[in-house]
Parts: structure tokens; C-alpha cells; sequence
């Protein structure tokens, strides 16, 4: 069977996952309303658990196994959607998965192998921080209805176009969960599906054929990557606790100022929309200005759209 064939089996068994088991879910796994959330009554999570199924067969069938590597941290994130985990030990495992992504690059291994010790190990710490960094981007930017869903399934589908069309297997069942998601959501991802989608996003970059890839896919998700790297440095710049939650995203500063989650989703996923089109069309340098356009952008709707970032 083809892999657009799959694809489209994909999205009706992700959705067909989602009707069995959303029952279960209102009973077991309820999110409900905290200081960090958008959202202002309980709904059930764990949602993600039918992308992750979904995908990370289909996709092991076809010979990726990215998503297989990622499962320990779904696992991880349905236990603590389910029942609180410490964050020590969640950050134990995304340090965990991210190393085997790494020792299964073929790119990185030979990278490593023709460069000196020092910087070999210089270029080690900061690929296991940035991937670290990665997940945990991610899943901070899980907190509106469809925007990290929408904008993740522009990005696989570019990975798909750059890199091996079994990331198509991961936009598939996205796709049929995003039809649960959207606003307003009739279920969130939780922690099994966001650190899970960011391990394999991570892995993606690992596998690109050349850095001029890598630095393009960065790009494309530039819209939630930049939103969470940004409020990590301003936050820490005004001496908060940047492990601690909060609501001062640009997305959470549009939705506490009167945007609607639909609205302020479809913001985000033009965005990567506009960039992923330009990615298609045009060339890196175009892609930068795009970029740059899209952060001055965000720099105006951050200054005059926004509840202001205390």
C-alpha cells in the first residue's frame, strides 16, 4: 500500500480512536483549569495517545522509527496527564530519548567523527540542550485549542517534503485528532501527545540531508519555537522562575486581551503556512525575510494587541 493510500487510512483511524475513547477519557484524564491555562472549564486529555498509536505504527511499518524512540516520553506524559510525575524524572527521559535520537543519526555520527574531541563535545552539549529545549517548547506551546496541532501538521508535512514521506503517517492521524481540537475543543493532546511530537520534530532536524534543511525547518516552526524561546529569555532577563507555569506566551497575552482561540490559532498557523509556502517557492534568503517579517509582526501584536508581558 502507498503511503498516500495510508495516509488517508491514517486520519479515519486516528479520528475512529478518538470516538472510542473519549469516553474513557472524561473519566480517567481531566485537565482541569490551573493559573497556567487558557481554557476555563475541565475537559479531558490525553487525546494525543491516537496520533501517537496511530503513527508511530504506521510509520514503524514503513521503516521510520523516530516515533518509536519517542514513545518512552509518551508513555511518560500519559502517566503524568493521568497522575503527576516529578519534573526531574521527566526531564531524566527527554534527556534519555534525545541521546538515542542522536546515537542513531547517521548525519551526526559522521559530524562527530571528523571533528576534534573538544569541540565534538562542545557540539554534543548543545545538540542534547537544544533537543531538550525542542520538547519542552512544544509542549509549552500547547495551550490553545488547534494551535499546536494545526501548526505541527504544516511543518511534518514540509519534513515529508524535505526529508521521507512516512512523516505524512504522523499528519494523518494529527489531522484526525485536530478534527477533536479544534475550537472549541472537545480534547486536549496532554503531555503524551505535545513532548512526544517535539522528540520526533527533533528527530526530523537530525535527519535532514544537509544543514541548509536543518536551518529551513527551524524557520518554519520559527512561529511556536520563537514564541516559547523568546518568553523563556524575557522572563528570565526580569529574574522570574523559568521553571515555573505562567501565562505570558504572546498566544496567552492575545487570548487574555479578548482573541478567541480560533483567532489566535489561525494566526499562528498562517504564520508557518506563509513560511512553508515561501519554503516551497522561494529560497533560504527569502525565508529569513519572511521571517523577519513575521517576528516584527509579533513584535507589534506583543506592544499593542497583547495583555503587556509583567
Amino acid at each position: 500500500m502507498s503511503i498516500p493510500l495510508i495516509f488517508i487510512f491514517s486520519i479515519l483511524i486516528s479520528w475512529l480512536f478518538l470516538n472510542i475513547f473519549l469516553p474513557l477519557l472524561k473519566r480517567k484524564i481531566i485537565d482541569k483549569p490551573n493559573k497556567r491555562s487558557s481554557h476555563l472549564f475541565p475537559k479531558p486529555s490525553g487525546g494525543g495517545i491516537s496520533f501517537v498509536l496511530v503513527g508511530t505504527t504506521l510509520t514503524f511499518i514503513m521503516g521510520n522509527y523516530i516515533p518509536l524512540v519517542s514513545l518512552p516520553l509518551a508513555i511518560v506524559g500519559l502517566i503524568d496527564d493521568y497522575s503527576k510525575i516529578t519534573r526531574k524524572f521527566r526531564y531524566f527521559i527527554q534527556l534519555f530519548t534525545v541521546i538515542i535520537l542522536l546515537s542513531i543519526s547517521p548525519q551526526i555520527s559522521s559530524l562527530f567523527s571528523q571533528s576534534p574531541k573538544l569541540l565534538t563535545v562542545l557540539m554534543l552539549l548543545f545538540l542534547i540542550l537544544l533537543g531538550t529545549a525542542i520538547i519542552n517548547f512544544f509542549n509549552f506551546m500547547d495551550g490553545m485549542d488547534g494551535l499546536l496541532a494545526g501548526n505541527i501538521i504544516i511543518i511534518f508535512s514540509m519534513g515529508a517534503f524535505l526529508c521521507s514521506g512516512t512523516y505524512l503517517l504522523i499528519v494523518g492521524p494529527l489531522i484526525g485528532f485536530l478534527i477533536f481540537n479544534w475550537p472549541p475543543a472537545k480534547v486536549f493532546m496532554g503531555d503524551i501527545g505535545s513532548t512526544f511530537l517535539g522528540s520526533i520534530f527533533y528527530g526530523l532536524l537530525l535527519t535532514t540531508n544537509n544543514f541548509e534543511d536543518f536551518i529551513k525547518l527551524i524557520l518554519l516552526s520559527s512561529p511556536i519555537l520563537g514564541d516559547a524561546f523568546i518568553c523563556v529569555i524575557r522572563r528570565f532577563i526580569k529574574k522570574h522562575n523559568i521553571f515555573e507555569p505562567h501565562k505570558l506566551h504572546l498566544y496567552q497575552r492575545l487570548n487574555q486581551k479578548g482573541w478567541s482561540h480560533s483567532s489566535v490559532s489561525l494566526l499562528y498557523i498562517s504564520c508557518t503556512l506563509l513560511i512553508a509556502i515561501t519554503m516551497v517557492l522561494g529560497n533560504l534568503q527569502i525565508m529569513f525575510l519572511i521571517v523577519f517579517s513575521l517576528f516584527l509582526l509579533g513584535v507589534w501584536l506583543d506592544k499593542t494587541k497583547a495583555v503587556p508581558f509583567i
